[in-house]
């Protein structure tokens, strides 16, 4: 029996694609695709200068990272289909080149525009010129595209936060983005504290209150330029490709189970029974991918929500807690500050009262002890990172929320079977177990450098440190009732 064709892949066969945020989570794991299950002609991928290093020298040093090691077995030639454009989101037009400007003009076929500040703590002049300014650069660029087939914006599903449910529709945006744009970069107007708490209002923070300005340029647009927002849930490690667990930061959920599993984090600050809205990032790329599908084929739907359907698995945070526990057991790290346990609460006090006196003192004391030691203090910037991290989560997991997911459920019924194994998007059968164990094994790998051999040595410093935790726990509520009795009697 002949394999059914990939329809999905056959879009990009000999076309152009043009990335914005290509050296970002989404950006590097769409490139890594693309370029390994389809006949792509060109990758421009749109990067700017950081740290004094260039944007080529930045992308070869993601092109050696092990996220490209199958495609380099697979595909070695594959990369000399990238073409590095110099570019910022932050400079007028986007800082291109004319040259390079000409060339994007004349070729791109499709466009991924995947960059974004994703911090909640940004200023919201610094958040709408790099969330909603550069989208409207993009858009112009995209208007003087003489191929242009595609527009993908990726968004958040976490953009219209007052909404019970969100729906795969556009909505309102909280202000006319085209008046705080003028507002903002006029020069007319002096920005303070006051005129953004003004514009925030109701909005939790600068980033969803950009990203759905962002939006809002999207809709203005959607009579002139073929255009499609999809909306990714909280994106967690790779499922399966290229491989499972890869991550690209710890300041994400994936990081504070890291934390907790190195003893670092004793508490967090989580309603238990909330149910979990996240989805892989090689999942939702595939999505997307399927989405450029079926946009092209039917022109009907213009928004997607892109998150783990209730009816593929339905998982509170608790039980995803509890996974994780077994698991930072089973695979614990060679380096521990202490044995991964801690406590999960709703209550801010309890849990900032847990931080205080379980986390933040023992730092200080450790990396005291440190520098008088001559070494360099380290605790104190890791909890810094890590709370940074817990901060985004909190976000996320103490609230409900509700993605309709219902023409998504349709659409993948339309897949054949060769494009349902190549754009993997059912979790019906995900092992979460399986899955936060690879996440854990990939970060004491590639982030943290732990071989496999040292597992054994790690599991019995592991049983120490619980002993000790164990005794310091019972010595510390000793101590307590001592001093209730004393004060009582």
């Amino acid at each position: 029996m002949a394999q059914e064709i990939d329809r999905i892949g056959a879009l990009f066969k000999n076309k152009s694609v043009l990335i914005s945020g290509a050296s970002g989570f989404l950006g590097k794991i769409l490139i890594e695709k693309l370029l390994r299950s389809t006949e792509v002609k060109t990758l421009y991928l749109l990067v700017r200068h950081k740290k004094n290093k260039c944007p080529k020298d930045r992308m070869q040093e993601i092109f050696n990272h092990v996220l490209f090691a199958k495609l380099r077995e697979q595909r070695p030639s594959s990369l000399e289909k990238c073409q590095v454009i110099s570019g910022d989101m932050l400079e007028t037009d986007l800082g291109i080149s004319e040259a390079d400007r000409q060339v994007l003009q004349n070729e791109v076929d499709y466009i991924f525009h995947s960059a974004a500040t994703t911090r909640f703590d940004n200023t919201l002049q610094y958040a709408v010129k790099m969330n909603t300014l550069g989208t409207k650069y993009m858009l112009d660029l995209a208007k003087q595209c003489k191929k242009l087939k595609i527009f993908v914006h990726i968004s958040t599903a976490f953009a219209f936060p007052k909404e019970e449910v969100l729906y795969e529709k556009t909505y309102e945006p909280p202000a006319d983005p085209q008046k705080i744009l003028d507002i903002f970069y006029s020069g007319q107007y002096k920005i303070d504290d006051d005129l953004e708490k003004q514009f925030l209002e109701d909005c939790p923070n600068t980033y969803t209150f950009s990203k759905a300005l962002s939006e809002g340029l999207i809709n203005q647009k959607m009579d002139k330029l073929p255009v499609i927002i999809v909306r990714p849930a909280v994106v967690i490690p790779t499922f399966k490709e290229p491989f499972a667990g890869y991550f690209n930061s710890l300041q994400s959920p994936t990081g504070i189970f890291i934390g907790a599993g190195k003893g670092v984090i004793r508490s967090v600050h989580i309603d238990s029974k909330s149910n979990v809205n996240v989805v892989p990032a090689d999942c939702a790329i595939h999505v997307i991918l399927i989405a450029v599908w079926d946009y092209l084929t039917l022109k009907q739907q213009r928004v997607f929500n892109i998150c783990i359907p209730q009816e593929d698995l339905k998982i509170s945070w608790e039980e995803v807690i509890e996974y994780g526990k077994e698991v930072c057991t089973r695979v614990p790290f060679t380096q521990l500050l202490w044995y991964p346990d801690g406590i999960m609460t709703k209550s801010k006090s309890w849990h900032i009262l847990h931080v205080v006196l379980f986390q933040l003192i023992p730092a200080v004391f450790v990396d005291l002890l440190l520098f008088l030691l001559g070494y360099k203090p380290v605790l104190i910037n890791v909890n810094r990172r890590l709370l940074k991290g817990q901060e985004m989560f909190d976000y996320y997991a103490n609230r409900s929320w509700n993605v309709d997911m219902k023409y998504f459920l349709n659409m993948r019924k339309r897949l054949n079977k060769t494009e349902k194994e190549t754009y993997q998007v059912e979790a019906k059968k995900i092992d979460i177990s399986a899955f936060l164990t690879e996440s854990i094994l990939y970060a004491r790998r590639h982030i943290f450098k732990e071989a496999d051999d040292t597992l054994p040595a790690a599991r019995r410093k592991l049983k120490i440190f619980f002993i000790l935790d164990r005794i310091s726990k019972i010595t510390f509520f000793a101590l307590i009732f001592y001093y209730i009795v004393k004060v009582v009697f």
